[in-house]
């Protein structure tokens, strides 16, 4: 957030709308020959000439190069906050909130703990996002100035088996909830998660613009949506309530609860910078930084809060609890809520709230493209919008044979994001505030893609490898519970966090000295 770039003068002056040049529409005018553009056949010229018919192409066809300072045209910071906040409210952050009773937490203990992991934990990738302003870096791409140009793949392919997985559970979700609202279920869950897909895919395809322009106001009618969800349950006995008495928690339930949230939240440092990539140098970068935390943290708080609420009052109320264990998701609860007094209203209401993986999925899928061209290089000769078709291929049959597991598939999932993030996270924060000092003016643009130039990554994997040594034992899983756990609990995360940040400490000067870079 320090040290900014500064921009020139032109780029300050230039509109969003009249000199965004994501697709160097200049350059592609200027090296066209109007002579052999002319007559009938230089329509049929010009539409077999690539770069001509990118100009005019409604899907971005950038790839994974750093964007240029001049191509930095966005002033509206705000814009690439609400990405964030149409991508928390919506009705996967409702569903893990569910989580916290089934694990055996009161509501009091389960809002305590969602504010007292979300919050911190939202500083990580509203930190991060600051990258992109300033250093026109998707984040995979940034994450080659510690992991070395061959360590990143490593990571890229962990980050991209993440977006698979969120985009799966999502579509789980929606589909479901769709098939909640339909007259006798008649809609079944398979086809609403094509549905869901195919709009996610389809936005993606328009690139980064139309993900903010559509972020920007998507939230609010699934706010809205939840806010009537919430009058229609009213409070007392029939609604949100509290239990006469609550069960006292152990240290195992609460750590295990927190592994769920510091996974689902700051999973989204491995990503936060590829929405920032076109926003101008002189915008404020704290402003950027405020914002998205703010973002970050109202939208996941009050969702997975609702959805705390909502499970620990159904324990009470019988026609609550039958339509949360009638289906994997909550998708029956809400379409009751909703429609049970107001109709058909209600269920429309229910559409927009099972539409609301949308606002998840299209900057997932964005994102997803950029991950796997980091992963593996040769990709960046194909436009970015073609590897979410692929991705999309293979999300399809996953969701649909999933849809049966899903309590536990998002609980394990979500669980073991946290583990990778963690070590993730301590690595480059380490590179970045203790080494770099952040500075943002210590990188070098221009060796991006040089893996000779760049650090080899030594110092980032063995920090992680050896962080997982004291991580292992401490997981606290359904499948899997280490010896140390048993005891403590799951603090796999925290303890990865801040080994793998003091490790890196330690390794990154012995790298740099045997290896000169």
């Amino acid at each position: 957030m320090t040290d900014t770039m500064p921009a020139p003068a032109s780029s300050v002056a230039a509109s969003d709308e009249k000199s965004h040049s994501l697709y160097h529409e200049e350059q592609i005018h200027a090296n066209e020959d109007p002579e052999e553009y002319r007559g009938p056949k230089g329509v049929f010229r010009r539409l077999g000439n690539k770069r001509a018919w990118r100009r005019f192409a409604v899907v971005e066809w950038t790839s994974i190069d750093p964007v240029p300072e001049e191509e930095q045209v966005q002033r509206s910071f705000l814009s690439v906050a609400f990405i964030w906040f149409s991508a928390n409210v919506n009705v996967l952050s409702f569903s893990t909130g569910t989580l916290a009773p089934t694990l055996g937490m009161g509501l009091r203990t389960s809002l305590y703990v969602i504010l007292g992991f979300v919050v911190p934990c939202s500083l990580v990738p509203a930190y991060f996002i600051t990258f992109g302003q300033n250093l026109g870096m998707r984040q995979m791409v940034h994450c080659r100035y510690s992991f070395g140009y061959f360590g990143a793949s490593i990571v890229a392919l962990v980050n991209a088996m993440t977006g698979f997985g969120y985009t799966i559970l999502n579509a789980i979700l929606a589909g479901e909830t769709l098939q909640a609202v339909s007259p006798h279920q008649s809609l079944s869950a398979t086809v609403g998660i094509v549905i869901i897909v195919v709009i996610a895919l389809c936005i993606s395809f328009c690139g980064i613009r139309v993900i903010h322009w559509i972020e920007r106001f998507f939230w609010l009618p699934v706010l809205i949506s939840f806010a009537v969800m919430i009058g229609e349950a009213g409070t007392g006995p029939g609604g949100l309530h509290t239990l006469p008495s609550e069960p006292a928690p152990g240290s195992r339930v609460i750590l295990s609860m927190g592994c769920v949230l510091a996974g689902f939240q700051m999973s989204w440092s491995a990503s936060a910078s590829d929405m920032s990539l076109y926003l101008n140098r002189r915008v404020k970068s704290w402003k950027l930084f405020v914002a998205t935390f703010l973002a970050f943290a109202l939208s996941s708080t009050s969702i997975l809060m609702l959805g705390a609420s909502f499970a620990a009052s159904a324990q009470t109320i019988p026609a609550w609890s039958d339509a949360l264990t009638q289906n994997p998701s909550p998708g029956p609860l809400v379409n009751l809520v909703l429609s049970t007094r107001l109709g058909n209203f209600g269920k429309f209401l229910t559409v927009l709230i099972a539409l609301s993986a949308v606002g998840n999925m299209m900057a997932t899928l964005y994102s997803l493209g950029l991950c796997c061209q980091t992963m593996f290089p040769p990709l960046t000769a194909l436009p970015r919008f073609v590897i979410p078709i692929v991705a999309v291929a293979i999300i399809l049959p996953l969701a649909i044979v999933g849809k049966d597991s899903f309590y536990d598939t998002l609980t394990n999932f979500v669980s073991m994001i946290a583990y990778w993030t963690a070590l993730y996270v301590g690595v480059v924060t380490a590179d970045h505030v203790i080494i770099r000092r952040t500075r943002f003016s210590s990188y070098d643009p221009a060796i991006w893609n040089q893996w000779r130039l760049l650090p080899p990554g030594a110092a980032a994997l063995g920090a992680s490898i050896l962080s997982l040594g004291l991580v292992i034992p401490l997981m606290d899983q359904t499948w899997y519970t280490g010896p140390l756990a048993k005891n403590v609990g799951d603090l796999g995360f925290e303890v990865g966090l801040v080994l793998s940040f003091l490790l890196y400490l330690l390794l990154r000067p012995l790298e740099k000295r045997v290896a000169g870079r």
